[in-house]
């Protein structure tokens, strides 16, 4: 695994705080438990870039990160947990919906996954938004030392169903022992190759 430069670019509640940026940018969506924060941290063999708790639903803003000069990653806030509690939280389609419709540098979208669980209505719903765009959709599902090689490979015809994506934009990971990393560097790397500027 190879090391990659990786720092928070930026934190941001709306439009006027997102980062001035004209590298492409790859957004990660997916529910609040399955791992969108330590997939990231394990790309970039890191153990803390981003925040990855115990209890899901922790990103609430969005969370930019620049990767090797080369790339921005952003960390959208888990759907299907509350964004926050507080008077003050800012709700998740008032961040999400402006990001997704008028970030001009977005060259791909990840959805992570949780291996053993079948997609929800909102997995559904980001897949079709990140195609309205002409974005490359990827399917990513953690989890997937949880899960027998039979079992894997069924779940995974099942979620590329679902999604209404191909079995070749579905990678399977474990984040621990960051395996199939590099198979994700490789959609990330022709993601950002297409990408027009």
């Amino acid at each position: 695994m190879q090391y990659h430069e990786a720092s928070l670019l930026k934190t941001a509640a709306n439009k006027s705080q997102w980062p001035v940026s004209d590298l492409p940018e790859i957004v990660f969506a997916g529910r609040s438990n399955a791992g969108k924060s330590s997939l990231i941290n394990a790309l970039v063999n890191r153990s803390n870039l981003a925040y990855a708790g115990k209890t899901p639903g922790k990103t609430r803003l969005l969370n930019f990160f620049l990767i090797d000069n080369s790339v921005v990653f952003c960390d959208a806030p888990g759907y299907g947990y509350a964004v926050g509690n507080t008077a003050s939280a800012v709700p998740f389609h008032k961040l999400i919906d402006p990001y997704l419709e008028q970030r001009t540098q977005l060259a791909g979208m990840i959805i992570v996954l949780d291996s053993r669980r079948t997609p929800n209505a909102d997995d559904i719903q980001m897949a079709a938004y990140g195609r309205s765009r002409h974005l490359p959709v990827l399917g990513v599902c953690t989890k997937a030392d949880k899960l027998s090689r039979s079992q894997l490979n069924n779940q995974m015809k099942i979620i590329a169903q679902t999604l209404d994506i191909s079995r070749s934009s579905l990678l399977a990971v474990d984040n621990l022992k960051k395996t199939g990393m590099d198979e994700v560097w490789e959609a990330i790397s022709r993601m950002t190759e297409q990408y027009n500027g």
